[in-house]
């Protein structure tokens, strides 16, 4: 074949991967926004608005352009960002498939200006991209992000279009302005910046190709390459993305503060200087022929020129948005909104283990806010002192109890044991590396257990298996062949019997083989995007879902080998023809044959509404122009998708109580937003400005208070707002909590009037309400304080308000104000009605309003659909939803609505079936309400499913060896226990030959 079909081929083959993987996307991408950040991203995409820290006004400006596709129908505007993900992530398999085609070709020794090329050849190498970018557009890691508006799919398309111009520049870096390659790859670099900061870890690989094309090899020339490529990383890191914006800060500072000069003076003559000094480094290279210096000041220049989406950041946040995190309108505020100083950091090289006590703290710096004349000092930046010495490459490093535990547990380190380096460094390997990343990359080429998420030292959940029964079984230590089916046939066990991995692994080792320089880069960038994340990332013991979606580039790159492998096959032939190329592009296509059959079910979000409807479900919980605290991630931004793109109950205010602790936005709420009045509070601006009340002592003051005393929490408030020294204690004059004892008036009539309370209810009413806060609190945080405070004021102001805290909310937020809580959906409304806090249950229950709710109102996002997958993180939401039917349930048992309670019963089994979440122990209480309604024979059906089940999992656990069942202990015993709590309800009930029947089944196992 001539060459230059071959090339037309080659760029055909490129787009028509492209297509199939956009394909593959746009099919089961999901239909609304999805849970986590997603909401975020789409709600400030649409408007334009600033994202948590450190930002990315690139991605959202992109996105906004995407965001035009929905023609003004507002419930398509996740849609176009859905769909930019996907047409985003079948770009990086179109690159994929260049890249390996041009790697292919260089093992096999065509040259750019070959004549022709055998036909068994050009087969090798375009199955072998084929290959690659298939197997590449079915890994799990990269489909996930794919399918929803989500910042990843746009960093892996950019990382691979990176690595894709560092070959192409690679093939012309001797023509005639090849370089101009490297200032494309310079631009990309800042470009991508405010995309995510993942598309750096390109820059090893891209600094090794330039250095094995333009010099000879020597193990000293390798060694300072590498420090050169680590040197750039890091120079971009700290000295362009927070270096030149801490700089102008500096300069900033010293012009407003220092010399008495308008605000922004100092950011212009900062300005000033890097462009005059740029422009006269340029000319001066050019003049004097210094081509190395010129190049260099030239991509710095075009880094700059991508880095510069940043403005629209400090301009967009000046316009005030509904969503302004950390509210960066200054070049101060910039400043510490890119060091994502509100996060905290982790250490690196060196710092503490997590039994290092924290003895003090010490200043390292002073917090600045805009004021009427300069730049005001609001606080200092504080770092904690810890006992002991530093110590080198601390893993083991967070001191906080539930940390400490994980780490002493999996550590297998008696309690308050003291860690060793060696510990420290078992943990690194075992979790970090093992756990945290091989697993993740197990996952994507050997096969995955389930979608639950893992924990360390668990069999049970999240771990890889391979579908080969006696390697998985020694790997989790018990049979997997002999599974339950229930356990065993689920969509989100995907087994490929290690064919991808193997397929890889030979590809790789041929790469070296043949290719060593080319095979080192690739390994460079799979090493980066991987292990390095690992390594600079330090993880916790514990994260709040699996993050196998980070290392996706890393996963990406492995895909290149895979193609590889095809024409190592190809290679194995001894007769290299036409029918050994097909035979070896036969075999290979058997890996992401596997991938995409085993991995479409469980990626497949078509037709799946299930975040945003349950986010309106949250705000439709909630009375007219009600205040709603949320605390998650899954609370919160889904909300705000539903309010600032789709409209929906914009008059209800989220108050995301993780944010509350900070002055930004404890002022943006005293804003009107959409439809929903400013938050009224007690507390002014200049009370919590900076780290003012930070943390507030209670110290019970029997001056003010007098044992058995009740103090109002509107003066409490004032007390805390008083800045005399009368209101002081301690050496530091701190403010302070005078009392545990507190109070608020009710209006009851007002309460009557919003529907909160029936007539009836009025002689059940506390006037005024009356409760203490809790003894495990010592201090108020700021967002407690403020919780305090707007709950006081809305009480100030007649309870005109509704007052809610969604159910998601942990129960040490509540501060005590549990005792007055009442159910209505899935938020609890404050009412002046006390009730128990202890038991299972929170709360009393409104079943007017609450059955309006769940019966007429709340949707369920097509989850009922079996076609319609539903993974762990709604499945989770699920249990507590069905739980919140079966509260309403029994509420009207009590009541003696039992045809009500059986509908309501009924109801949740229809929108959540057990396809959707599969019934378990979980299903308890619902169980026991069918029983209590009358409804035997429902309560009989599901308990026939889930003992089912049980006994299934029993007759496993009994089967294994004492060794092997020490894992499955815990569930064996409770198996047990919820079969005879099966049994002695049904018994109670006068179900007796039914629970003779369940006897029956226990006796078998």
């Amino acid at each position: 074949m001539e060459f230059k079909r071959f090339k037309l081929i080659n760029n055909i083959g490129g787009w028509l991967l492209f297509l199939i993987a956009t394909s593959v996307y746009t099919l089961t991408m999901e239909s609304t926004a999805s849970l986590w950040d997603c909401g975020e991203f789409i709600a400030s995409a649409y408007k334009i608005q600033v994202v948590h820290p450190p930002g990315a006004p690139t991605f959202l400006m992109i996105g906004r352009i995407f965001s035009l596709l929905a023609m003004g129908d507002t419930e398509l505007v996740s849609v176009a960002l859905n769909f930019m993900s996907a047409i985003c992530s079948g770009f990086a398999m179109m690159f994929l498939f260049w890249i390996t085609t041009y790697l292919a070709s260089k093992i096999l020794n065509i040259a750019k200006d070959a004549e022709s090329i055998e036909m068994g050849q050009v087969v090798a190498i375009l199955g072998a991209g084929a290959v690659a970018a298939l197997s590449g557009t079915f890994l799990t890691s990269v489909w996930f992000s794919a399918v929803e508006g989500e910042v990843y799919s746009m960093s892996l398309m950019f990382t691979a279009l990176v690595f894709w111009a560092i070959f192409k520049w690679e093939s012309k870096a001797d023509e005639p302005y090849g370089d101009r390659w490297l200032l494309f790859i310079a631009f990309l670099v800042g470009f991508t910046i405010f995309i995510h900061w993942l598309n750096l870890l390109a820059i090893p690989a891209v600094v090794f190709v330039y250095y094995f094309k333009r010099f000879p090899y020597s193990r000293r020339g390798v060694f300072f390459a590498m420090l050169v490529s680590i040197g750039i990383l890091g120079f971009i890191l700290a000295g362009i993305i927070t270096g030149i914006i801490e700089i102008a800060a500096f300069f900033e500072l010293m012009f407003v503060n220092e010399f008495g000069m308008p605000f922004n003076s100092g950011l212009i003559f900062f300005l000033l200087i890097l462009v005059g000094g740029m422009t006269w480094g340029l000319w001066h290279t050019y003049k004097n022929e210094k081509a190395v210096a010129h190049n260099i000041l030239l991509a710095l220049l075009f880094i700059l020129m991508g880095y510069s989406t940043v403005t629209v950041t400090v301009i967009r946040s000046n316009s005030d948005p509904n969503i302004d995190m950390n509210n960066p309108d200054d070049i101060v505020a910039l400043a510490t909104y890119l060091k994502r100083e509100q996060y905290g950091s982790r250490p690196f090289l060196t710092g503490y283990y997590y039994n290092d006590q924290i003895v003090n703290y010490k200043k390292v710096g002073t917090k600045y806010q805009r004021g009427e004349k300069g730049y005001d000092v609001v606080g200092d930046k504080i770092e904690y002192v810890r006992r002991g010495k530093s110590k080198f490459f601390p893993r083991i490093y967070d001191p906080s109890p539930s940390h400490k535990e994980r780490y002493e547990r999996g550590l297998g380190l008696k309690k308050n044991e003291n860690p060793t380096f060696s510990d420290n460094l078992r943990f690194f390997f075992r979790y970090q590396i093992g756990h945290m990343y091989v697993r993740y990359f197990m996952w994507n080429f050997v096969g995955r257990q389930n979608d639950e998420q893992g924990t360390w030292g668990s069999v049970k959940d999240g771990n890889w298996v391979s579908g080969i029964s006696f390697i998985d079984s020694m790997w989790l230590g018990a049979p997997q062949g002999d599974l339950p089916d229930h356990l065993k046939n689920t969509p989100t066990r995907n087994t490929y019997f290690f064919i991808p991995f193997l397929l890889g692994l030979l590809g790789m080792v041929f790469h070296f083989t043949e290719r060593r320089k080319h095979a080192f880069v690739v390994l460079l960038l799979f090493l980066f995007s991987g292990v390095a994340i690992i390594v600079q990332g330090n993880s916790p013991p514990i994260e709040p879902r699996e993050r196998d979606y980070i290392f996706a580039a890393s996963f990406w790159t492995f895909c290149i080998w895979l193609g590889i492998g095809v024409v190592a096959l190809y290679d194995m032939f001894k007769r290299k023809g036409l029918g050994a190329a097909a035979g070896a592009v036969a075999i290979g296509l058997l890996a992401p044959l596997l991938m995409g059959t085993q991995n479409w079910d469980d990626n497949d979000r078509s037709d799946r509404y299930a975040a945003r409807d349950f986010a309106a479900n949250y705000l439709n919980s909630c009375a007219p122009n009600a205040i709603i605290f949320t605390q998650g991630d899954n609370d919160t931004y889904p909300l705000w998708y539903a309010q600032e793109v789709e409209g929906i109950r914009t008059d209800v205010r989220v108050v995301n109580l993780s944010l509350l602790g900070v002055d930004w936005y404890i002022n943006q709420l005293k804003r009107k937003v959409n439809d929903a009045e400013p938050v009224p509070m007690t507390l002014t601006s200049e009370n919590i400005r900076g780290t003012n009340r930070d943390l507030v002592p209670v110290y019970p003051n029997p001056n003010i208070a007098p044992e058995g005393k009740y103090v109002s929490l509107v003066d409490v408030m004032g007390f805390v707002a008083d800045d005399s020294k009368n209101s002081k204690v301690g050496e530091e004059s701190s403010d302070y909590i005078p009392t545990r004892n507190l109070e608020l008036p009710v209006n009851a009539q007002e309460l009557i009037s919003q529907g909160a309370i029936a007539p009836e209810d009025i002689p059940l009413i506390d006037s005024p309400m009356r409760w203490e806060l809790p003894a495990s609190k010592t201090s108020l945080y700021k967002n407690d304080l403020m919780v305090y405070d707007i709950v006081a004021a809305i009480a100030e102001q007649g309870w005109k308000r509704p007052v809610y805290f969604a159910i998601s909310v942990s129960n040490s937020s509540y501060l005590g104000l549990e005792k007055y809580f009442q159910l209505e959906g899935l938020a609890y409304r404050i009412v002046p009605i006390p009730t128990k806090t202890e038991g299972p249950y929170m709360g009393r229950v409104n079943p007017s309003v609450m059955y309006n709710n769940l019966m007429n109102r709340f949707k369920f996002g097509n989850i009922n659909n079996p076609k319609v997958h539903v993974d762990t993180d709604l499945r989770r939401m699920i249990f507590n939803f069905r739980g919140n039917y079966s509260r309403l349930a029994e509420a009207l048992i009590e009541r003696g609505y039992k045809e009500q309670a059986i509908e309501v019963l009924d109801r949740s089994v229809e929108v959540m079936p057990d396809h959707a979440a599969p019934y378990n122990i979980y299903m308890y209480s619902t169980i026991q309400n069918y029983y209590d309604a009358g409804a035997f024979d429902k309560a009989n059906a599901l308990v026939d499913e889930v003992s089912d089940r049980l006994i299934a999992e029993l007759k496993y656990y009994n089967d294994l060896s004492p060794s092997q069942l020490r894992a499955y202990k815990q569930d064996q015993e409770m198996n047990q226990n919820f079969i005879m709590l099966f049994i002695g309800a049904a018994r109670e009930r006068g179900q007796i030959e039914f629970a003779e029947k369940l006897e029956e089944k226990l006796a078998s196992v």
